[in-house]
């Protein structure tokens, strides 16, 4: 059989294209709308049918069930609940407004029921949200008046290195000098024994003051301490040793009193060169000193921490320090709710620095003053009040007495803690000198016991904020931030 090689022979005849009739009036003509659209559907299984659910649906309580459901959704809406009405589209080609998108991105369970359910179940979604958000009004209306604050942990690893280390006040356990005593003695023609037991009926005949009988008595301190190193330097900080007077009147040394340093774990280390034998009126029947911890802008009280070290003995004083600081929403509440002073919001006429103790040592001398007219030695007072002598002495014990039965708000000193402030706690390890044979050498070392510490932040119980945290609208977004790109925001959704 032959082909023809010419291919012109074969001609391919192209097809018409198709012709559609369109009628113009049915096209004009309004589209039957669907009567239900949801955003998401899915078809039931087709499984077997117990005879439990055939039962069921003889009995004319479901029939009831289906009416009642009917009728309740033929009943007409107020015009301001018209988003509650069931959508009648399929959610795509509709422009959606501003609460259908959030009801369909927000991750809280049930509010995307109000862009893809029907009407009845919008309403019961509505009213729990309503019912929420008037338990949680409740809950901030009904909050304890008696205590509108609260004290949490905001940061458990905050630097120790960024709180300032606090004061080391070293006291000795002997009140009286013994090479003094003797010495004072002779000058003042008075036995020892009745300036060791400040019988009161012989020094008034002499012409000696209450703070010359105090200063030409006690030991000094500053000069026991042999050695002193601030973080391990080659310098040494004997320079930065002070004489103190504590509220006892003890003639006390003090390291970083009225200064802010900062360190991370070294701290400070003292030898210290007990005079066993210059004790002529010890405290309790032992040798040895008696170091305080507190706030370098602080002094201190009975209230402070301290810790006793006996002679011939290396002590580690491992110091814990909690920082506390008070949030903007503070400020809002008056004085008498919050319980504590802001920065310079209570200033004092003695003391440069606010603190607890601060104030009620002003209030102790102010207290003293009104009463027996004068103050005690080395006391905060105006320049104008006189000093008390030996027979005022009696006077300002009388008042001790009394104070200590006594609040400091029943005082009337208006004293509060302040808003922000520092504790310290202590632990102590305590071990015998080896090889010591009664050399009279106390070793201190006073440093912080961790790197970190727990930041405490001081807010109001009960806020605003809170309030709409609690309410049903509030739901969770994860803000991721790198440094090379914008911040994203990542959104949860949650179906049922």
């Amino acid at each position: 059989m032959e082909y023809s090689s010419d291919m012109s022979a074969f001609k391919i005849e192209e097809t018409p294209p198709p012709l559609y009739t369109v009628y113009f009036e049915d096209y004009l003509r309004p589209k039957k709308l669907q009567t239900k659209a949801h955003l998401q559907h899915f078809e039931r299984k087709v499984g077997k049918i117990s005879t439990v659910a055939k039962s069921l649906k003889r009995l004319k309580i479901l029939r009831w069930h289906s009416r009642i459901i009917q009728r309740f959704q033929q009943l007409p809406l107020p015009s301001f609940l018209g988003f509650l009405r069931a959508r009648k589209d399929d959610g795509m080609c509709k422009r959606k407004s501003g609460f259908e998108i959030y009801c369909e991105m927000a991750s809280i369970h049930g509010f995307h029921v109000f862009v893809g359910a029907e009407t009845w179940q919008r309403i019961f979604w509505w009213l729990l949200i309503c019912t929420a958000v008037i338990l949680s009004n409740v809950i901030l209306l009904t909050a304890p008046k008696e205590a509108p604050t609260i004290l949490f942990i905001d940061s458990m690893m905050k630097a120790t290195s960024e709180i300032p280390f606090p004061a080391v006040t070293i006291c000795s356990l002997n009140g009286v000098s013994k090479e003094k005593l003797q010495k004072r003695a002779k000058e003042w023609k008075v036995s020892e024994e009745t300036l060791r037991n400040s019988a009161m009926e012989e020094l008034f005949r002499t012409n000696l003051s209450w703070s010359q009988l105090l200063e030409d008595l006690a030991p000094l301190i500053c000069e026991q301490i042999r050695s002193c190193k601030w973080e391990n330097h080659q310098e040494s900080c004997l320079g930065e040793l002070k004489p103190f007077w504590t509220f006892d009147h003890r003639r006390c040394c003090s390291f970083n009193h009225k200064k802010e340093l900062y360190t991370s774990q070294l701290g400070v280390s003292l030898v210290l060169n007990l005079q066993k034998e210059d004790y002529a009126g010890s405290i309790i029947a032992s040798h040895g000193f008696e170091v305080l911890i507190h706030e370098s802008q602080s002094v201190p009280d009975a209230a402070t921490m301290r810790m006793m070290i006996p002679s011939d003995s290396e002590t580690h004083l491992m110091v814990r320090s909690f920082s506390t600081r008070f949030t903007a929403n503070l400020a809002g509440l008056p004085i008498e709710d919050r319980r504590c002073f802001l920065p310079d919001e209570h200033r004092l006429w003695f003391y440069s620095a606010y603190s607890l103790s601060n104030c009620l040592s002003e209030c102790r001398s102010k207290k003293i003053f009104q009463s027996c007219g004068c103050v005690p030695p080395h006391a905060p007072g105006e320049s104008t009040w006189p000093i008390c002598g030996l027979q005022q002495v009696e006077c300002v014990r009388k008042y001790d007495e009394i104070s200590e039965q006594i609040t400091a708000v029943e005082r009337d000193c208006n004293c509060l803690p302040p808003c922000t402030f520092h504790r310290y706690e202590l632990e102590s390890d305590v071990s015998l000198i080896k090889g010591s044979n009664s050399t009279n050498e106390v070793r201190l070392n006073v440093y912080y016991d961790l790197a970190f510490t727990e930041e405490l932040l001081l807010d109001v119980y009960e806020t605003w904020l809170a309030f709409i945290g609690k309410c049903p609208w509030a739901y969770s977004i994860n803000e991721t931030t790198n440094k090379t790109s914008a911040p994203r925001i990542k959104v949860s959704f949650i179906y049922p």
